[in-house]
């Protein structure tokens, strides 16, 4: 059940140079939902999950979790954890190393929990290799074990699905489903609506810098499917 407010953004602007990327996006996640972000390639997608993940410093606007403010560093950050398009890692440690050391910072400890997900995600054999070994995928599948290990208030995630074998997809989808209904909420952003169309609660659509559209998913299907409304939407310029 959809519930009290998670993620708030207001007014968020952000410009590189003269390019005005985000224009006052105004975005509100409830808890329990599984929001997709879409958006033709540009829109300022990616630019919105780096400046709520503090990647990126915005230029104007309001970003809380939880009612935590993003200027609160340490206890802001706790809220969330992020899995990004491109996982940059130290290619000489092993993954498990890796795994143990994020959830300390995150005060976590779940032995068994981790275990299972390891098994889950078909990576026993190789979570105590190098992390510089590992293939696209598997930096994906690492990064989903870390993830639902910690179990933070809020996922967010640039393009989850990329790299993973249709397994491991199913098995996202499992976690994913098991995460909600123990209270998570989920945020990430998308190019494949068939996917978005399939996993997701909500939908937000960012254009020219700002949200155009946040609806549930129930209400647009009652439109047609996802790619139609996208397109009588207009996200793409003529």
């Amino acid at each position: 059940m959809v519930g009290v407010s998670v993620l708030t953004i207001r007014n968020l602007q952000k410009k590189y140079g003269q390019h005005e990327v985000l224009k006052g996006v105004e975005l509100h996640i409830k808890q329990g939902d599984v929001l997709g972000f879409v958006g033709a390639n540009g829109a300022g997608k990616t630019t919105t999950l780096h400046c709520i993940t503090g990647l990126v410093e915005q230029d104007d606007g309001e970003i809380m979790i939880n009612h935590v403010p993003k200027s609160h560093e340490i206890t802001y950050k706790k809220q969330f954890y992020f899995i990004p398009d491109t996982i940059q890692v130290f290619k000489n440690i092993s993954a498990y190393t890796w795994i143990n050391y994020v959830l300390t910072l995150y005060g976590k400890e779940d032995e068994e929990k981790l275990d299972s997900l390891i098994k889950a995600f078909g990576m026993e054999n190789s979570i105590y290799k190098s992390m510089g070994t590992y293939s696209y995928g598997m930096l994906h599948k690492m990064a989903l074990i870390t993830a639902f290990t910690i179990s933070p208030p809020i996922l967010i995630m640039d393009e989850p699905l990329n790299g993973l074998d249709p397994l491991a997809v199913v098995t996202f989808k499992n976690y994913l489903k098991e995460y909600v209904e123990s209270g998570g909420t989920v945020l990430f952003s998308t190019h494949l609506l068939d996917v978005a169309e399939k996993i997701c609660k909500s939908i937000a659509l960012l254009k020219d810098g700002e949200i155009q559209l946040h609806e549930s998913l129930e209400k647009l299907l009652q439109e047609g499917n996802l790619e139609m409304v996208f397109m009588e939407k207009q996200a793409y310029e003529a």
